[in-house]
């Protein structure tokens, strides 16, 4: 007899167990849902409903944690942890629907959750692009046209056609950018991601008329040279609609469309598609003291509302990305946090980006300079994909295309 222990990380994988030893179809149906378990967080629930919604887990082979004081009746609310696995769940939605103490609404918010949360298959269509984030990570190659950027790789605009590295290092020959995107993409590049205005730690705004100087002639100069899709790195409604108007397909906006009223009907009218990221503060102020009681908690919330407030402006909502904004008002643990943690945004049913690279947390662990932290860099975008990423902003394109796809086979296999 030989018995083997096997730690199943997801339903893909239950399923597949289970075809190898022959289980028939009908019953891989009904016995994979059974073999994961999920932990649901309900905040702020009255102490008799959470009751309730114990007691109904229990009775499906679930349970529901509370707080010690929700037993001993010292207080009237409590936070609760639903246990079990996504049969548990699906049962257990439809005992709640049956309850009162808005158990009933509950129970809608939860199979939505689920469903959200289980969604994989995200199709971005971008002008004559498709990008199907299911087949593979998809890596966005970020092209700085900035001479002030943290990772030292900002191009300067020498002229409205030609621009040069900044880096002082002699392998790096002076190139039009052009030639730049291209290598860019013939390294594994899906995306491009233009910016013309540094968003590090302490960076200081520019006007409209320079960001403007630097990014559309890189667009134009791009376009002609490559023909993957093209993102703007702004939070500037005037800079995305001059940088849509030239060929670009993405809005790339830290401040999830707060930085300019005008930017969601920019999108909107172009139909184009966007990044909602997630900052405390701005670029001059998030990094003096960042604080978070629950940070997955805090940046789940901001997305949701993030997302709701860009469907009710007309964006398609299958244009929406978000990006949990690896760097921007956190710490280096609550960097970590994320990344280990990033699973948690699958809620929001958006495909998710992360832009961990050369970030000043790999610096501080692995006490390197941004030009140090490739290795650190690869670790943690093979954590996130792992744990939920489908695109990855990179400054190193060949390295990254390399290390995840090894990491999307083993995955698939």
């Amino acid at each position: 007899m030989n018995l083997s222990i096997i730690s199943c990380h997801s339903q893909i994988q239950a399923e597949a167990l289970m075809r190898e030893i022959g289980v028939d179809p009908v019953g891989i149906e009904i016995m994979a849902p059974k073999t994961v378990s999920h932990l649901v967080r309900v905040n702020h629930l009255p102490v008799f409903a959470a009751h309730i919604l114990k007691q109904e887990a229990l009775s499906l082979g679930g349970d529901t944690a509370v707080s010690r004081e929700a037993l001993t009746g010292k207080s009237k609310y409590t936070d609760c942890l639903i246990v079990g696995n996504l049969i548990h769940i699906k049962w257990l939605c439809e005992k709640l629907k049956r309850q009162p103490y808005k158990l009933a609404q509950l129970a809608v918010e939860l199979q939505k959750a689920i469903g959200c949360y289980q969604r994989s298959n995200f199709v971005l269509e971008l002008g004559s692009h498709r990008l199907d984030l299911h087949t593979h990570t998809h890596i966005m190659g970020i092209i700085n046209m900035t001479p002030d950027s943290f990772s030292g790789d900002g191009l300067l605009r020498k002229t409205s056609a030609n621009a040069v590295w900044r880096a002082k290092d002699e392998r790096r020959k002076a190139q039009d950018v052009g030639d730049y995107a291209k290598k860019l993409v013939d390294d594994g590049a899906d995306i491009l991601d233009i910016g013309g205005e540094s968003s590090r730690p302490g960076a200081k705004a520019i006007t409209v008329k320079e960001e403007l100087a630097r990014v559309i002639p890189a667009i134009k100069m791009i376009r002609k040279k490559v023909k993957a899709p093209i993102s703007v790195d702004t939070y500037k409604a005037e800079v995305a609609r001059q940088a849509l108007d030239n060929g670009a397909h993405i809005v790339n906006d830290i401040t999830a469309l707060s930085g300019d009223p005008k930017m969601a009907g920019i999108i909107k009218k172009y139909k184009a598609a966007v990044v909602l990221m997630h900052m405390k503060g701005s670029p001059r102020t998030m990094q003096k003291n960042p604080h978070y009681r629950n940070i997955m908690q805090e940046i789940v919330a901001y997305l949701q509302h993030a997302t709701t407030a860009a469907v009710s402006a007309g964006i398609d909502p299958e244009k929406i990305i978000i990006d949990p904004g690896v760097g921007f008002g956190k710490r280096v643990t609550h960097n970590l946090e994320i990344i280990k943690s990033l699973g948690h945004l699958r809620v929001v049913g958006r495909p998710i980006l992360v832009g961990a690279s050369r970030k000043s947390f790999i610096g501080n662990i692995l006490n390197q300079a941004a030009s140090g932290r490739l290795a650190g860099t690869i670790s943690a975008n093979c954590i996130a994909v792992y744990n939920g990423a489908k695109i990855v902003r990179v400054h190193d394109v060949k390295e990254s295309k390399q290390a995840l796809t090894v990491l999307d086979s083993i995955l698939k296999c």
